[in-house]
């Protein structure tokens, strides 16, 4: 549990102020004066989010189905290894 916690919180720390925080603070800041701007932002974000993903999982099957898992799994490695640098 004390990995958990460790690995959550470093996560947390390590995500505050990326980008979209940082659009959040900044349409909310421009759109204050509008009624309801807040609701609508947060649900902007959420469904563009969703979107995001959705795309992101069905291009990356539809990848992962042009080649063997073999090479997939090789693939996904050098990407990580390549990130970590």
């Amino acid at each position: 549990m004390e990995a958990l916690l460790a690995s959550t919180f470093t996560v947390a720390i390590a995500e505050i102020g990326d980008k979209t925080q940082l659009l959040a603070l900044i349409l909310a800041a421009r759109f204050s004066h509008i009624k309801g701007s807040k609701t609508a932002i947060i649900l902007g974000i959420f469904l563009s989010t969703l979107v995001n993903h959705f795309a992101a999982a069905w291009l990356g099957n539809w990848a992962v189905g042009l080649m063997s898992p073999e090479l997939a799994r090789y693939l996904v490695a050098a990407s990580f290894f390549a990130i970590a640098l």
